[in-house]
């Protein structure tokens, strides 16, 4: 089993689902409920949360990262919130360390990113942005409906979000970035960001309200469209068809639908972290990745 330490204690580290840990729905639950995880502790500043984690999985709560590494040695850590420069530098250090899984935001000076990563690589320490959908078999399905030409080429993306782009923007700045081919410049309007690829633009708008969590996102192609809704996530396929009633026009017949929520979101992070630590498969989101993600949401204000 992976020991697994868990740094910040919040919604999606702990709180979301402490009064019934069996939805699998935030970090702890899913690493205490996968068999090849063993939770061995977590970190928070906060005494109150420390006490409640505490009770709920009997293991070591600690302050700070210093503390606990005099009494644990986690082979994978999972940031929850944003890790400083120094807390990575720390961590980089802990001999029985092999990965590090970081929610977004993230660090954004990319000269002392690059050295953390290099420092990491020398000390074989993978590292990961927690981006599930990469792993989610209901979104790579829907990924290879779109790169066969479902919907056709030249895509255009409209992504409505809500809080900050680079926490809930961002997940669906990954998805677009599945499909699309070299992003060639970004156009920040007062209404929208603008990302011109070599096949296509995506548009992403902010829902001005943070009270609510929110999501949609349409992609359109020269022969159909995608629409993504959440809550729960699912999509349905258009593919365009001849209008009956109009000569040479042209409407959008519903092809297929699916649904693309994941009832353990983070089992399959989980168990593509396994493969790495143990049979040493391709890592989940390398330092390129990390360094490209990095390098568009500096550009954007």
């Amino acid at each position: 089993m992976i020991n697994t330490l868990i740094v910040g204690l919040g919604n999606i580290g702990f709180k979301f689902d402490k009064h019934n840990i069996k939805k699998k729905i935030t970090h702890s639950s899913s690493v205490y409920y996968h068999k090849k995880f063993k939770l061995i502790g977590g970190i928070d500043k906060k005494k109150n949360i420390l006490l409640q984690f505490k009770k709920i999985y009997d293991v070591p709560c600690f302050k700070n990262l210093k503390t606990s590494s005099k009494f644990i040695k986690p082979e994978l850590i999972i940031f929850t919130n944003q890790p400083t420069l120094t807390d990575l530098l720390y961590v980089s250090k802990i001999k029985s360390l092999k990965f590090i899984l970081i929610e977004k935001p993230f660090i954004k000076n990319k000269t002392k990113l690059i050295e953390i990563l290099k420092n990491l690589k020398k000390n074989k320490i993978h590292i990961s942005l927690n981006f599930q959908r990469n792993f989610s078999q209901n979104y790579n399905k829907l990924i290879n409906e779109i790169k066969k030409g479902t919907i056709g080429k030249e895509y255009k993306t409209f992504c409505f979000y809500s809080k900050s782009f680079n926490t809930n923007g961002s997940h669906f700045l990954n998805l677009i970035n599945l499909y699309s081919k070299n992003l060639k410049k970004i156009i920040q309007n007062s209404n929208n960001i603008h990302l011109n690829y070599q096949n296509g633009d995506a548009y992403f708008f902010k829902i001005n309200d943070n009270s609510y969590n929110n999501n949609c996102v349409t992609i359109y192609g020269n022969k159909g469209k995608v629409e993504i809704s959440s809550r729960p996530e699912k999509c349905i396929i258009y593919t365009k068809v001849k209008d009956r009633f109009y000569k040479n026009y042209f409407i959008l017949k519903k092809l297929k639908s699916f649904n693309l929520h994941e009832v353990e979101p983070q089992k399959p992070v989980l168990d593509n972290i396994y493969n790495v630590i143990r049979n040493s498969k391709k890592k989940l989101f390398n330092e390129n990745e990390i360094i490209n993600y990095l390098s568009i949401i500096n550009k954007i204000k």
